[in-house]
């Protein structure tokens, strides 16, 4: 009983900080996901040192924070898209910085380096471009000043209920395991019930926010199949380093990247798609 408080409590506690920093402005979004970018690498740092690796924690945090800023500050339309080309250059210093250290595994840890911030920096990076005044909010006919936090807040609407959908209908009709190898508790019932789950929000936002249903089935269709694939790539981590939770951080839900798993892997495909259309648009 115990448990399950602590657990209600962090879950109600998480959501709100959340939707509350979403709902407030464009700089509380970039702050918080900051926070939480070195939270996940932190963690991602902790799984790679129980597989016995030693990525250059130090300094590649460093440069994850540099890139973050200049992909937010990018999203923000105060640099022109010249300065995203300082990061390739930063990620080639995180090499030659491996490379006078003197260690025995030097092409694992650049590699486990770079992973770090392509997995985990730059898709909470991403989010930002879904939150206020955003070009793609145009796109998807959301243009009255009070639903323009809708973007974002949808996306992760939507991720929730195919989360949710998924743990429901998986734990009372599941019978046919996805990957049992992976994770043994998921089930093609759940995933199709989390499906069904996500299209339901889908229409609700865009009955809400009298914006397109066409683009927001879409962004629920992306979030359910690489939210999936992002949460078991992180299953597989966790159980190739023997661990339960890749933190502990937020007591009966496990670490940062437990709780974004899925959103690690969407937010990238569900930007590519609204630039590809956003492009076809002009």
């Amino acid at each position: 009983m115990k448990d399950l408080l602590i657990r209600s409590l962090t879950g109600v506690l998480f959501i709100a900080i959340l939707i509350g920093a979403i709902m407030w402005n464009k700089h509380s979004v970039a702050a918080l996901f900051f926070i939480i970018s070195l939270l996940g690498l932190n963690e991602f740092f902790f799984l790679m040192v129980k597989s016995g690796f030693k990525p250059k924690k130090s300094i590649t945090t460093i440069i994850g924070a540099v890139i973050y800023f200049i992909i937010s500050l990018y999203s923000f339309n105060q640099y022109s898209f010249k300065f995203l080309l300082f990061i390739f250059p930063l990620l080639v210093l995180l090499v030659v910085i491996e490379i006078f250290r003197k260690n025995e595994t030097p092409i694992s840890n650049i590699a486990f380096s770079i992973m770090g911030i392509l997995y985990v920096v730059i898709p909470f990076s991403i989010l930002n471009f879904f939150a206020y005044e955003s070009t793609y909010s145009d796109l998807i006919h959301i243009e009255d000043g009070q639903h323009n936090f809708w973007l974002l807040l949808g996306f992760f609407l939507l991720q929730w209920s195919n989360d949710t959908g998924a743990y429901v209908i998986g734990t009372l009709f599941g019978k046919h395991k996805m990957t049992p190898e992976i994770s043994p508790n998921k089930t093609w019932e759940g995933a199709v019930g989390g499906f069904i789950i996500s299209l339901i929000v889908a229409y609700v936002i865009s009955y809400f926010t009298c914006s397109s249903l066409v683009h927001w089935l879409a962004i629920s269709a992306i979030v359910v199949v690489f939210g999936t694939i992002g949460d078991l790539t992180e299953s597989r981590i966790k159980r190739t380093c023997g661990v339960k939770d890749s933190g502990s951080i937020m007591p009966g839900h496990g670490g940062i990247l437990d709780r974004f798993d899925g959103v690690l892997f969407s937010a990238p495909f569900v930007l590519a798609y609204l630039h590809i259309f956003n492009l076809f648009s002009l």
